[in-house]
């Protein structure tokens, strides 16, 4: 038995127990009863946008376990029409009539019967002498009513059918006696529970009629209290008199031990021996007392406290006898924890109550020790135990402010290179296949990696960088660059460029090109935002300035050589460019050729066409 949650438009949510077979129907109307929203006929039930269709049942309405829904008020009310029942007999045959929705099954059989005299006695035979005895059932969809009294009971509309078509088969099969037992307690239980919310919204309707408002939550605790209190010491005196007056009761054999006494004291009475006349007066008080404690609890179960549900003696009967097994072990074991003593018979009853004068047991820890093989040692480790925090702590910035455009004056050699540093020899071909074919076979073997085990690779490459130097470039052709840790967040970076800035509320975006892309996830660290070791950073904002940057900084603005010695001080020195070939003098040994050792320039000459290269004709 799942639970459906409903929000009312006054802000309360109503819960309701629901099967499959439950319509939604039956929901509507319960919670608009409990809640005062009357007629039902004027509200519906709406799934996120969707209204949600009340003639289906919890099975084929294609709503989640445990769904919330919402009640809100219809632009008309729903209107009922005649039904059009096609009754399915055991032969084959189909015998077509129009119903009321309030036309009851076992009303459709009787009809048919005195109709057509051909089904008198056929429709609605019971077989008492077979064993187990036959009996009159009706299909509707998955739902079967079996017997007599659930065929009077059942209308079309609790059925969900308050218009349009539907096909009902009959069947007459054995049904064993303790199947019926259980569906006539169920009938009855359906039957208390909905007189139970007639008079709840019958009083619901008196209340709006005469425009009174609610009392107060608060305030109905109070009264239930006080209540339950004056009967309980109205009990007491009774009892206490009757005790006095009577000469026989059964009393504790053993001795006093609280009190001193020479005689032997009774303790405690286990069971009170009263007379017709007291035993028809508590009998009365029980009642009342019964009929407060249901008020109180429907009282509560208006609330609709969020997260508390609200369990009645009365709701432990409407389990099954599995169901209730259940809920006495439970009780058992939780209540004595609790402090709650019940008695055996009212165990039984789904009631407990604990006795008076009884202190609650509470959980000793006097005696508690930690153990010795733990003493002195750190016993807390979580997934940051092992984390090195100075990875993440901010470094020295070393900001350095300069113009881009400024050009640094190289000390190579400005002669050309000879015709021979470009010709290709067979060697050098033969290394290219075979650099070729090897990236080819590793693009071809290399397995899926998993997101972490790439997080895992790119840390394991960049460990070896203690710094990452980034230059964040301005749309004056102005560069501040500055270093940060290879695990400092994109965040660092946008609070390091804010630092700078002459408007320090002035919005701002930072992003790589090209192609270009915004760096937007500031939770990123500098590795998987694909920055290290070394990147140039441009900055971009929706106003346009002559410059982002304070008068203060700009006056500061350095030469560019000054910041490439800080990217040298601070890379590696076999990733620093240029940093094996600085000493080389071109042309006094010829160098193995590759691609990447002919593409940088060392002069402003253009260099001569080398002999090989022959111009196509035109």
């Amino acid at each position: 038995m799942s639970t459906v949650q409903v929000l009312c438009p006054n802000g309360r949510r109503q819960n309701v127990k629901v099967t499959p077979n439950t319509k939604l129907l039956q929901v509507l109307e319960e919670v608009c009863k409990k809640q005062g929203f009357l007629p039902p006929e004027d509200y519906s039930l709406k799934h996120g946008r969707k209204t949600v269709d009340v003639t289906l049942s919890i099975r084929y309405s294609n709503l989640p376990n445990n769904v919330k829904l919402e009640l809100v008020k219809s632009e008309s009310s729903r209107a009922e029409q005649d039904v059009l029942i096609a009754l399915q007999l055991e032969d084959g045959q189909r015998l077509q009539q129009t119903f009321s929705p309030a036309t009851s099954l076992w009303d459709i059989l009787q009809h048919w019967e005195k109709a057509d005299s051909a089904h008198t006695g056929n429709l609605c035979k019971m077989d008492p002498s077979h064993t187990p005895p036959i009996q009159t059932t009706c299909i509707y969809m998955r739902e079967e009513v079996i017997g007599e009294v659930a065929l009077q009971t059942m209308t079309l509309r609790k059925l969900g059918l308050t218009s349009g078509k539907a096909v009902i088969r009959l069947v007459h099969r054995p049904v064993d006696d303790t199947v019926m037992a259980e569906i006539l307690d169920k009938i009855e239980r359906e039957k208390t529970k909905l007189e139970k919310l007639d008079s709840l919204a019958q009083r619901q309707l008196s209340q709006q009629e005469d425009k009174s408002l609610p009392p107060k939550a608060e305030e109905l605790i109070d009264r239930s209290e006080e209540k339950s209190q004056s009967t309980e010491d109205k009990s007491e005196i009774s009892t206490e008199s009757t005790s006095q007056t009577s000469e026989a009761m059964e009393v504790d054999p053993k001795p006093s031990t609280s009190v001193p006494s020479t005689s032997q004291q009774p303790m405690e009475v286990e069971e009170r021996i009263e007379t017709p006349g007291h035993r028809a007066s508590n009998e009365g008080r029980g009642q009342s007392r019964g009929n407060q404690q249901q008020d109180f609890v429907e009282t509560i179960r208006q609330m609709n406290i969020p997260g508390v549900q609200v369990f009645a003696p009365g709701d432990f009967n409407e389990l099954s006898p599995q169901e209730q097994e259940i809920a006495r072990c439970l009780a058992a074991y939780y209540m004595p924890q609790m402090g709650l003593h019940p008695s055996p018979n009212r165990q039984a009853a789904g009631g407990s109550k604990p006795k008076r004068g009884r202190p609650q047991e509470a959980v000793q820890f006097a005696e508690f020790k930690f153990p010795e093989d733990t003493k002195g040692k750190d016993v807390y480790k979580n997934e940051l135990s092992e984390v090195n925090r100075e990875e993440f702590k901010p470094c020295d910035r070393q900001a350095v402010l300069f113009n881009a455009e400024e050009v640094i004056q190289s000390t190579a050699s400005n002669e050309d290179l000879p015709d021979e540093f470009f010709e290709i020899t067979e060697n050098d071909i033969r290394k290219m296949m075979v650099d070729l074919q090897k990236k080819a076979q590793s693009e071809m073997e290399q397995p899926l990696l998993t997101r972490s085990m790439v997080q895992e690779r790119l840390e394991s490459q960049y460990s070896k960088y203690q710094h990452v130097v980034i230059r964040i470039q301005f749309p004056d052709k102005v560069v501040l660059q500055g270093l940060f840790r290879p695990k400092e967040t994109v965040h660092a970076l946008h609070k390091f460029v804010k630092e700078y800035l002459e408007d320090k509320s002035q919005g701002f975006y930072l992003y790589t090109a090209p192609p270009k892309q915004v760096l937007k996830d500031q939770t990123l660290n500098l590795i998987q935002a694909k920055l290290a070791p070394a990147s140039v950073v441009y900055f971009g904002s929706e106003t346009t300035k002559d410059h982002y940057l304070s008068e203060a900084v700009m006056k500061e603005i350095s030469p560019k050589s000054k910041a490439e010695d800080i990217v040298e001080k601070s890379l590696p020195k076999d990733e620093t460019p240029n940093s094996s070939r600085k000493d080389q003098q071109p042309g006094t040994s010829k160098p193995k050729p590759s691609k990447a050792d002919s593409e940088p320039s060392t002069g402003s000459k253009k260099p001569a066409v080398p002999k090989w290269f022959t111009a196509g004709k035109k």
